[in-house]
C-alpha cells in the first residue's frame, strides 16, 4: 500500500467520522431536555477532534511524496553532483 493509498482510507474514515458528528448535531438539535443536549454535544466533540486530525494526516500523506521531492532549478539536473 503506497502513503497515497493509506491517505484515501484516511479519507474514507474523515467522511465516516463526519457521518457520525452531523447524526449527532440533528439528535443535539432535536433533543427534549438540556440534559441530554449536553450528553449528545459531549460526545461530538472528541469526534470534531479526531476528525481534524484524521483529514491532517490524509492531507500529509497525500502530498507527502510532492513535499520530499527534490526541487528543479536553472535546467540543472537533480542528481547533479559537484566534483571536487
Amino acid at each position: 500500500m503506497t502513503l497515497y493509498e493509506l491517505s484515501l482510507e484516511y479519507e474514507r474514515t474523515a467522511a465516516m467520522l463526519r457521518g457520525r458528528i452531523v447524526e449527532l448535531e440533528r439528535a443535539s438539535r432535536e433533543a427534549g431536555s438540556e440534559e441530554r443536549r449536553q450528553q449528545l454535544d459531549g460526545r461530538i466533540r472528541p469526534l470534531r477532534s479526531m476528525y481534524r486530525d484524521v483529514r491532517a494526516v490524509a492531507r500529509h500523506l497525500e502530498r507527502y511524496y510532492e513535499k520530499h521531492a527534490p526541487r528543479r532549478s536553472g535546467g540543472i539536473p537533480t542528481d547533479h553532483r559537484r566534483r571536487a
